[in-house]
């Protein structure tokens, strides 16, 4: 792997991670709704299932996907029952004083990022193109393998943990009753993505 692929593969993954989609608007709902420790707890799930699809396309992901589709299938309906139950629960319950985020709040923020990534087809897409077009996983070494998984994850956080911190400063400067909208907004975007994650077909 020589520094022009590398140079490719971070350009790709930078494009990849700010491209608004999925990933970005539920980050930012779940920014606004628990703050930036919940969020950057939901980027590193949406990182691991990256990094599960970017080994899986290293190792022939067509095929492996073929064979554990229903897998993935059932991982969809569940991820998108997942994040239907918490844009709920951000829709209705009621305003508490700031409090440390319970480590429950930060398990539903990892398994929700994840739950995204892996029933979301831009991700899988991506890396089925992407990665067997720059590598060759015949002659890639363990070590360049590290080396794009550190991509892979100081992209998504740095890119996507800018939005989410964009979205709560804009929050901070907002007066009571549009943070109160920003909460609603939050939790219909929960809704939404979980929702398109339940009733997607294929």
């Amino acid at each position: 792997m020589n520094m022009e692929m590398l140079l490719a593969f971070l350009v790709a993954m930078i494009i990849l991670s700010a491209t608004p989609g999925l990933g970005v608007f539920a980050a930012v709902a779940r920014a606004m709704a628990e703050g930036l420790r919940s969020a950057l707890f939901f980027i590193a799930g949406l990182v691991i299932g990256d990094i599960l699809f970017f080994l899986l396309a290293l190792l022939g992901m067509a095929t492996l996907f073929r064979t554990l589709g229903h897998v993935f299938q059932v991982v969809r309906i569940i991820g998108g029952m997942y994040l239907i139950l918490l844009g709920a629960q951000t829709l209705f319950k009621k305003e508490e004083i700031k409090q440390p985020l319970p480590t429950r709040s930060i398990h539903h923020s990892f398994l929700s990022g994840l739950f995204v990534t892996l029933g979301n087809p831009k991700p899988l897409l991506f890396y089925a193109s992407v990665v067997p077009s720059l590598l060759n996983s015949k002659t890639i070494s363990p070590c360049e393998v590290v080396i794009l998984m550190g991509i892979i994850t100081v992209v998504s956080f740095t890119v996507i943990g800018t939005y989410c911190g964009l979205a709560i400063y804009s929050k901070s400067l907002a007066n009571r009753k549009y943070q109160r909208r920003m909460k609603t907004l939050s939790g219909v975007v929960l809704l939404a993505t979980g929702s398109f994650l339940l009733f997607k077909r294929g």
